[in-house]
């Protein structure tokens, strides 16, 4: 069978071949008379817009490659539907891939989401990445967006959370329940999140008269059994105070667990904090203390940049750090 064109769609509506491109790749103004109908004739027709074609003729592509840490925390899954959804609501389409904290995958890549003919990249940088690592993309003049995590010295445009308001707001929780001592479990330091969140916690430490070592610092991988574990070593040691903050909310579930281990029940004998607000957060018993982290507006705003610098003649990289949002529960004691 021979594949109906634009001229075919064109001529189906009874538009002009420039009112039916309009239409079809979502530029441009037309009434919405017009535009249903255009619509309708592709559809009866089983059009189907080229997009390598399209690309060719305006040099531009609607394709937005995205490279996450990995999609198993929940933070990330619930960061990506909102991403994914507002580039289709715009036209265009998504090409996700995970690097799985590894510098080398991710560097590989980029290189390959430059060789798909992606317009944009939205990356999640893996621990240990440097400004040398995003030459594949840079070197093509692609727009970049980076989210959750940022780079020191990067030009590409940012969207995230205060990260050192964050960790305030987790300390200031703990403390004004009355704890004076605490341990943050997991994260890789010298990431722009980790070490946000660390100065959040000293500034609240010092605003309660405590020194910095009024918080153990647990650095490590990012799943609930390195909370579990942490937290049954430092009960071993008899070093386990009785307030936990966790990198995550998906972490925390491994401190419930440990919790129950050493039998001991949280919101009673342990107080816990996480970051993310995740809607597994609702279903621990009891329900999660959390800093919410905004996953969903961080994809949303990430989509939108991303699409926007592809399509829009300005350079501008803008920057955004969104405020945290303490959401309280039932996790936290008074001391």
């Amino acid at each position: 069978m021979k594949r109906s064109g634009i001229k075919d769609v064109a001529a189906a509506a009874g538009v002009s071949v420039a009112t039916a491109s309009y239409v079809l790749s979502g530029t441009g103004r037309s009434s919405e008379a017009t535009r249903k109908r255009v619509l309708a004739a592709a559809n009866a027709l089983g059009f189907i817009r080229d997009a390598s074609a399209a690309r060719l003729r305006t040099g531009k592509s609607n394709l937005v490659g995205v490279i996450l840490n990995n999609i198993i925390n929940p933070f990330f899954s619930e960061l990506v539907a909102s991403l994914e959804a507002t580039v289709y609501e715009a036209g265009g389409l998504t090409l996700l891939a995970t690097a799985q904290n590894d510098p080398v995958r991710q560097e590989q890549l980029l290189a390959s989401m430059v060789a798909q003919g992606v317009g944009s990249v939205i990356l999640s940088p893996v621990h240990g990445t440097a400004l040398a690592d995003l030459a594949p993309m840079l070197g093509h003049g692609l727009p970049l967006v980076l989210c959750v995590r940022d780079l020191a010295g990067s030009q590409a445009a940012f969207v995230g959370v205060d990260d050192e308001k964050s960790g305030y707001l987790a300390a200031s929780c703990l403390l004004a329940a009355g704890h004076r001592s605490m341990v943050f479990i997991g994260g890789y330091p010298h990431t722009s999140t980790w070490d946000g969140r660390c100065a959040g916690i000293r500034r609240a430490l010092a605003r309660a008269g405590l020194p910095e070592a009024a918080c153990r610092l647990v650095p490590g991988l990012m799943h609930p059994d390195f909370a579990e574990e942490k937290m049954l070593w430092l009960a071993s040691q008899g070093i386990l105070p009785n307030a936990v903050i966790c990198f995550n909310d998906d972490q925390a579930s491994g401190a419930y667990r440990a919790s129950r281990k050493l039998g001991m029940i949280v919101g009673r004998d342990i107080s816990i904090v996480g970051f993310d607000n995740i809607p597994q957060g609702r279903i621990l018993e009891p329900e999660l203390t959390t800093v919410d982290i905004r996953p969903a507006l961080i994809g949303q705003m990430s989509a939108e940049i991303a699409l926007r610098r592809v399509f829009s003649s300005t350079n501008t990289a803008p920057r955004h750090r969104l405020e945290p949002i303490l959401v309280q529960r039932k996790s936290v004691i008074t001391a």
